[in-house]
């Protein structure tokens, strides 16, 4: 893909994005490879540095093995976050604000080292987690018919438009240990639920990983960054007049109400 395509192509998928309908049919681009798909997801976020918003972490997604092989991915993917896209526990969302919503349930850390390099030892990881917490991600859940659902993935960033956490749950918690549980409720229904350290994502092999793939574009972690670890759980749609809550016991919960 040249510059001028890769150029067109971002702004392309971020006017869709923007406007809440990703992937519309000029975005595509005419060379579909996973190179490209992080070139394009890279060049978007420069778009997106440029109008003033911020990169304040990374997501990590397709964590399970299931997930990957109907994919035909290999590997996770990674994504960015932005601080546009940072919500606080108990807002109130717009439903039209997203395409597509659906929800999943996952921990995060918050960074209290830099961390950098291809080959991270877990304890380094380990003590450079300053906080723990559950987030509910939100994504934007449209996969276009004419693009490979992994590089759509990577395009868009893990078709991500944000995630809610707990402020107050992230303070003081260490990292020994992390969650017992997780379970994602809506409208006090319990949908889905992961049990005991075998059925979690263990938060210090995603550090490591995430740190090898990001060390590849010469690119490594940051003190106070977040890092959204990836869920073992499915994507669950969320609709107008969702009551949203994940939770992670010990680590508290976080809400989230969807209305029209």
């Amino acid at each position: 893909m040249s510059l001028d395509e890769l150029r067109q192509t971002a702004t392309s998928l971020l006017a869709g994005l923007d406007a809440r309908t990703p992937g519309m049919p000029s975005c595509r681009p005419s060379e579909l490879s996973i190179a490209a798909a992080y070139a394009l997801q890279a060049e978007v976020s420069r778009l997106r540095e440029g109008r003033g918003e911020r990169v304040i972490g990374y997501k990590v997604g397709c964590t399970s093995a299931p997930i990957q092989e109907q994919l035909n991915v290999r590997e996770p993917i990674v994504g960015r976050l932005f601080d546009t896209g940072s919500f606080r526990s108990g807002a109130r969302l717009s439903h039209a604000s997203f395409a597509n919503l659906a929800i999943e349930g996952e921990l995060a850390v918050r960074l209290g080292r830099d961390l950098s390099g291809p080959d991270v030892p877990a304890d380094a990881c380990r003590e450079a987690i300053e906080a723990v917490f559950p987030v509910i991600e939100l994504h934007h859940h449209v996969v276009p018919a004419d693009w490979p659902p992994a590089h759509w993935l990577v395009a868009s960033g893990g078709m991500h438009a944000g995630f809610v956490f707990d402020e107050a749950a992230s303070a003081g918690h260490a990292p020994s240990g992390f969650a017992e549980r997780l379970i994602v409720r809506i409208n006090e229904a319990t949908i889905g639920a992961a049990d005991g350290p075998d059925a979690l994502i263990d938060p210090v092999e995603s550090l490591r990983w995430l740190c090898a793939r990001l060390a590849r574009s010469g690119r490594s972690l940051r003190a106070g960054q977040t890092v959204l670890t990836g869920s073992p759980l499915n994507l669950y749609p969320a609709g107008p007049g969702s009551r949203i809550e994940v939770q992670a016991p010990p680590l508290g919960s976080s809400r989230v109400e969807i209305v029209p």
